[in-house]
């Protein structure tokens, strides 16, 4: 009786022992678990950290490179005049441009009929003075023609602000002279670019900006 009561306690023990070492081993599995999770979590926490600076960086870089581009941006220049001044110097341009358009066709037409009129003239000075004339005419209205675009060019620049504003010299960037404006309202030149264009051999398309 005694050796059966022994064996049933050693197999109490026993039994005992295992259930313990099976939760020691339960705990140390989840311990383990946790362990893992929370290394996890930490690398997980690093790696956002460590893009944090590398997203600001990023950004950083992207700002700094709009600024340069900005940077390149060609200047803008103000006209000096208001938007009821240059409905003004509108107008003006616009009726010179009549008034020039029609001296064009008075002396294209001149030209024409001093080469019309005497075609077979009998005094050699008949024939020079038309000829002469002829000259003149023809001469006169190329120069007015070019006039005629100068103003369709300052008319734009009222308009479009293109290819710059109006009553400022296309050479030096700066306001023309209001009295120079005034005797030649379509001249894209200040005195001192007129003056430049003079000293150098220059005429007004050497120096005036594109289209």
């Amino acid at each position: 009786m005694a050796k059966t009561t022994d064996r049933t306690a050693k197999s109490s023990t026993k039994a005992s022992s295992k259930g313990t070492d099976k939760n020691a081993d339960r705990k140390a599995t989840d311990a383990g678990n946790n362990t893992a999770k929370a290394s996890t979590a930490k690398a997980s926490s690093l790696t956002v950290k460590d893009k944090a600076p590398e997203a600001k960086s990023t950004a950083r870089a992207g700002k700094d490179s709009g600024s340069r581009a900005a940077a390149k941006v060609a200047p803008t220049y103000t006209s000096p005049y208001s938007k009821e001044e240059l409905a003004k110097w509108r107008q003006l341009l616009t009726q010179r441009r009549h008034e020039i358009s029609d001296d064009i066709g008075s002396l294209e037409k001149d030209a024409m009929e001093a080469e019309d009129g005497h075609t077979t003239p009998n005094h050699i000075a008949e024939r020079g003075s038309d000829a002469d004339l002829q000259d003149v005419s023809l001469n006169i209205a190329g120069d007015e023609k070019t006039i005629i675009w100068q103003i369709d060019r300052a008319i734009r620049k009222i308009d479009r602000n293109e290819p710059i504003s109006f009553g400022i010299c296309e050479h030096t960037k700066v306001a023309i002279q209001k009295n120079r404006l005034q005797l030649i309202p379509w001249t894209p030149l200040s005195i001192e670019g007129a003056q430049y264009c003079e000293e150098n051999g220059l005429v007004i398309e050497d120096v005036i900006l594109d289209d």
